[in-house]
């Protein structure tokens, strides 16, 4: 099931009728823990307009955790979400103009890395790539490439939410198989990055393990 939570009741609204046309299954959300405890929802279509109580980054990792596919919808490629995006594995990226062919294209066809491997050699900051050929557009294959990056050393399990505790709460207690699924993703992130990750059994204890080797890479 698709979950509409844009932040424009328009769009969200437009989006709804579209799939309904397409015999697709999808609800509008109109707060913010629903896309997280919905167990029928696999994909959320996203934008940072959403009226949410968490930093949004904390969010997307909210989605993550839960296996959600998420299809985001960002302004430019300047967006400041759009490291922690890539990061976390999220490739289906529109940016402006956003329009609903667009949207229906990525529910439809889900993006691959291919797809945005550009936006990593456009992003500040330095990421290293080594051991293996990168294939640039239109280049020669080269056997180290270094490409930019604005992945920052803070992304977190979500943290604590005063008014709303309860979506803390029941995205912190995931099961043993969500947190290897977690921990899988960071291994596949530190080998992008050239580094072996020591801590594979305890989410938070990796992330803390990526986030030191993103300021040694970024400093």
């Amino acid at each position: 099931m698709v979950i509409l939570f844009t932040g424009i009741e328009t769009l969200d609204n437009v989006l709804k009728q579209e799939l309904d046309k397409e015999k697709i299954s999808s609800r509008i959300a109109f707060y913010e823990d629903y896309p997280v405890q919905e167990e029928k929802c696999d994909m959320v279509i996203l934008s940072p307009h959403v009226d949410i109580k968490l930093p949004f980054k904390d969010y997307l990792f909210a989605l993550r955790q839960r296996d959600r596919r998420v299809i985001l919808l960002l302004g430019n490629e300047t967006s400041e979400h759009l490291g922690y995006a890539l990061a976390l594995g999220i490739y289906d990226i529109i940016f402006d103009p956003v329009t609903l062919d667009k949207i229906m294209n990525r529910v439809k066809n889900p993006a691959k890395f291919s797809d945005v491997q550009g936006l990593y050699l456009g992003l500040k900051g330095k990421v290293s790539f080594s051991g293996e050929e990168i294939i640039k557009p239109d280049e020669k294959p080269v056997a180290k490439a270094e490409i930019k990056t604005e992945i920052k050393p803070e992304i977190k399990p979500v943290i604590e939410s005063k008014k709303e505790p309860e979506i803390v709460k029941n995205v912190i207690e995931i099961d043993i198989n969500k947190q290897n699924m977690a921990i899988d993703q960071i291994e596949g992130m530190m080998k992008l990055l050239g580094y072996k990750l020591k801590e594979k059994k305890d989410v938070n204890g990796a992330l803390l393990e990526l986030e030191q080797v993103l300021i040694e890479e970024i400093v």
